[in-house]
């Protein structure tokens, strides 16, 4: 198979829109034999010949080629993580993992190609540096969320069980992929409580994250029947901050390009944009917070 014809493939099989698809599709006939191109296949060649690539080497060289080139590196990266994903895919073989969990881990493509329209209305990637991740591979998409080992950095102790600085968590990432149901979540935490069994020999898995999901203020603004309040009630918050006045970090994952305009300009098509443009204009702040819990392959632990 071809590198169009792949493309085209896994970007059908990740359900890309079609705009998208065949925007790229178009994109990679117009490089492919040009400078752009050349430097996209070099990175691939490094991809699949070393353990250890070097991402950040190979994302600023098709960087600085495409915009030599007037091409919009974002887009030039997408092409990239499409293309290389024909070789993690043989990783994942070598070590056996299932091909439902490497094409929810690939779909992440779909989440950022999304993002990236929402805020700059270009299809490609604006965070090429996290998707690295996924290709090593660390990161796995297991059902609705996202997971990699961490070392936790603080002593926490609940429920009987203390973690100490050092332990091997469960890293927690949620993709902007839709409604964050209990649901979903909770069979997430089952499916990756298997997966990573292995490093956690008590049975069980200290799973952690650290979003503005859980903003312990959410509970003030945000309606009963939220997600975001169902998701923060699997967690013990352990830490928590709240930004200064005007600043808004993380608001882009709401609100898109216009995430900084002011409060009483802000959309409000959604219930969560509504929520969050009134909590803005009456003077709110936003912020973030650290989460653990400990589950047991059924329930956690409380």
């Amino acid at each position: 198979m071809s590198d169009n014809e792949y493309l085209v493939q896994i970007m059908k099989k990740i359900e890309f829109p079609e705009e998208a698809l065949e925007f790229l599709a178009k994109e990679w006939e117009e490089v492919r034999g040009g400078p752009v191109g050349k430097q996209i296949l070099e990175g691939y060649d490094e991809y699949e010949s070393s353990e250890k690539p070097d991402f950040d080497k190979i994302l600023d060289q098709i960087s600085e080629v495409s915009e030599k080139e007037n091409r919009n590196p974002n887009t030039e990266h997408m092409l990239f993580f499409l293309l290389i994903s024909r070789h993690l895919r043989e990783k994942y073989k070598k070590l056996g993992y299932s091909d439902e969990i490497f094409y929810d881990t690939v779909r992440d493509l779909k989440w950022k190609l999304l993002e990236c329209m929402s805020t700059d209305g270009i299809w490609g990637i604006i965070c090429g540096g996290w998707e690295c991740g996924f290709y090593v591979p660390d990161r796995f998409a297991i059902g609705r969320l996202q997971y990699e080992l961490w070392n936790h950095r603080k002593r926490y102790t609940a429920h009987g069980i203390t973690v100490h600085p050092g332990s091997i968590v469960l890293a927690m990432h949620i993709p902007s992929s839709g409604p964050l149901t209990p649901d979903k979540c909770m069979d997430s935490f089952k499916k990756a409580h298997v997966f990573y069994k292995d490093y956690f020999p008590s049975g069980i898995t200290v799973f952690t994250v650290g979003s503005w999901l859980l903003f312990p203020k959410h509970r003030e603004f945000l309606p009963e029947n939220s997600n975001i309040l169902k998701f923060m009630d699997f967690f013990d918050i352990y830490d928590s901050h709240e930004e200064k006045p005007g600043e808004r970090n993380d608001m882009w994952r709401i609100f898109g390009k216009d995430w900084n305009l002011p409060a009483e300009q802000l959309p409000r098509d959604t219930g969560l944009r509504r929520a969050y443009a009134d909590w803005l204009q009456q003077g709110g702040n936003v912020g973030y917070a650290d989460g653990i819990f400990f589950f047991d392959g059924e329930k956690i632990i409380r």
